[in-house]
């Protein structure tokens, strides 16, 4: 691994730091004040500048990133909610929140059942079943792993599996869902809802999908799809400025079919959002009839993996 600047192997680094959390490592927390008071938070600290929040109130979603100190997340008007002030946009504050697995987008009524704004999963609480540092010979990662599930009487119940890995020393996340009906029938649909504000949206930041700009996604104000394109997706948030800071993001296609793109500049606002997806944005009646809604039953699956990088900017990237 790469630390402060060198190489290491583990025993050369345990010579100096025995307990590798006193230079990095995972956090427990609570929040004390506000509107998230007595909301339950989890701190990674990768040891390379690289620090992330974890809302195990939000089914573990990813609240505010910083890199070297840029913030990377949006920060809505309120702040982080707390479990009795969730609701409607406030889910949206922080870089990531799950939209899903009975709905997605814009609230809807189809064949009489009404589904809520991006669905029912990012208002669960999770349960923490490990947080740990992960040992592979010289390489250390740390890894969070959380249980959230939604049920809905006379629908289905859905099991989200949650894990979250950053490897120490580096500038990177990796999230992997696993979704699992345990109960009746639904179709599966999921929208990662990933939120930028300043300093990533603005002006000048440019977008691109598989190396090619999307000049439409900044401005004007809107949302936009598009197909992400098969197999392995690889998209790029250039923030404005000179050595603005870089987001990346890589997901497979195949399970994340559509990509959609959301901007807001509104003075005060100042959100700009990408969002993989499983279905074009059209309503459930008409996904229903072309056949894009086809229901899973108990003990059905899917799996959704995303692998996040972090550059501020200004300066070389070290390990990801």
């Amino acid at each position: 691994m790469k630390l402060y600047g060198k190489n290491w192997k583990r025993d050369e680094l345990a010579a100096f730091v025995p307990d590798i959390a006193k230079v990095a490592g995972i956090r427990q927390l609570a929040e004390t004040d506000g509107p998230a008071s007595g909301a339950r938070l989890i701190q990674i600290d990768s040891g390379a500048g690289l620090r992330i929040e974890l809302l195990p109130d939000r089914c573990c979603d990813i609240g505010q990133v910083w890199c070297n100190d840029v913030p990377f997340g949006w920060a809505g008007p309120i702040g982080m909610s707390g479990t009795d002030t969730i609701g409607d946009n406030t889910t949206l504050s922080g870089l990531m929140s799950t939209c899903g697995f009975d709905h997605i987008r814009q609230p809807d009524t189809d064949e009489g059942r009404a589904y809520p704004l991006h669905g029912r999963m990012a208002r669960m609480p999770a349960r923490i079943t490990a947080c740990a540092s992960i040992w592979d010979g010289d390489d250390c990662t740390f890894r969070v792993v959380a249980e959230a599930t939604q049920f809905v009487l006379g629908l289905a119940t859905v099991r989200l599996d949650r894990e979250i890995d950053v490897p120490l020393g580096g500038r990177s996340l990796t999230l992997t869902d696993r979704v699992t009906v345990l109960s009746g029938s639904l179709p599966l649909m999921a929208m990662y809802h990933i939120n930028f504000g300043f300093p990533l949206a603005g002006p000048g930041s440019r977008l691109t999908l598989a190396g090619k700009d999307v000049p439409d996604a900044l401005s004007p104000d809107g949302v936009r799809t598009r197909p992400s394109g098969a197999g392995p997706v690889q998209v790029v948030l250039l923030g404005d400025g000179e050595a603005p800071p870089r987001y990346t993001l890589d997901y497979d296609g195949d399970t994340l079919p559509c990509l959609q793109t959301l901007r807001n500049a509104t003075d005060g606002t100042n959100l700009f959002c990408i969002e993989p997806a499983t279905h074009d944005k059209q309503p459930r009646a008409a996904l229903r009839e072309a056949g894009l809604l086809e229901p899973s039953g108990r003990g059905a699956t899917r799996v959704f993996r995303l692998h996040m990088t972090f550059d501020p900017g200004g300066q070389p990237v070290g390990r990801v």
